[in-house]
């Protein structure tokens, strides 16, 4: 179980759906705080970080936390405003 939490931790750090830009860290830190229970819920069996951990956000998106949902778009937008830069 620690080995999960530790993953979890490791998942919700770089995350859901892309490695952030370096001027996201407030998004990085609402990710982990509102999407680690989501991970071990849903996604726990897969690698942290991973092309499956994405995909199984985005299958499971209506069962996630509405905090994780939050934070998850809240990235999602970041990554597109830095990937406009």
């Amino acid at each position: 179980m620690i080995v999960r939490t530790f993953f979890a931790l490791l998942l919700t750090a770089g995350a859901a759906f892309a490695a952030p830009a370096p001027s996201q860290p407030a998004d990085r830190d609402a990710l982990r705080q509102h999407c680690t229970g989501d991970y071990l819920s849903f996604c726990g069996d897969f690698a942290p970080d991973s092309a499956e951990v994405r995909a199984c956000f985005k299958t499971n998106k209506a069962k996630l936390s509405p905090g994780c949902q939050a934070a998850i778009t809240s990235y999602s937008k970041a990554q597109k405003r830095a990937d406009l830069r």
